[in-house]
């Protein structure tokens, strides 16, 4: 299999319950989440201490995408990314599941790894299917904070 990754910010001031961003399967090929790493910035100066959840979601809906980034190949001489992409902004959010599939917390002073096990985490396939990594820290991040994100993903 072939290993894309893509890393990006989120919106400043996520609200909680919002998508971070997602991977969207293609109509005909899925996506295993190998690794996300997670961390905050501050536009805005120095970083609050806080703790920050981040669920993997696998949504029901794609949501309505504004900004959707390619995948990145790991190794330069694989094939481009077969998956639609990943969304990193919307219009409308996408509709989540019930439940998050894993939550993962973490301080704003270090940040999280988390390289899965073999048997990862696969999309189902289909473009509403996409999973998502979706803010649960409980409450809106404060003001010019981010959560930082690099996921990598195998075809």
């Amino acid at each position: 299999m072939a290993r894309y990754f893509v890393s990006g910010t989120s919106a400043a001031a996520l609200t909680n319950g919002s998508a971070i961003a997602a991977v969207v399967p293609a109509a005909a090929v899925a996506c295993k989440i190998v690794r996300a790493t997670f961390g905050v910035v501050n536009a805005g100066g120095t970083i609050s201490d806080f703790q920050v959840g981040v669920g993997i979601n696998r949504a029901t809906a794609r949501g309505t995408a504004t900004t959707t980034a390619a995948g990145i190949k790991s190794d330069p001489d694989t094939a481009a990314s077969q998956i639609t992409g990943v969304d990193q902004a919307w219009s409308v959010q996408p509709t989540l599941a019930a439940a998050d599939a894993v939550t993962i917390g973490f301080n704003t002073r270090g940040g999280a790894d988390m390289p899965f096990p073999t048997n990862d985490l696969m999309s189902t396939v289909g473009t509403a299917n996409a999973v998502v990594f979706v803010q649960r820290s409980g409450a809106t991040l404060p003001a010019s904070h981010q959560i930082t994100y690099t996921i990598e993903w195998e075809e």
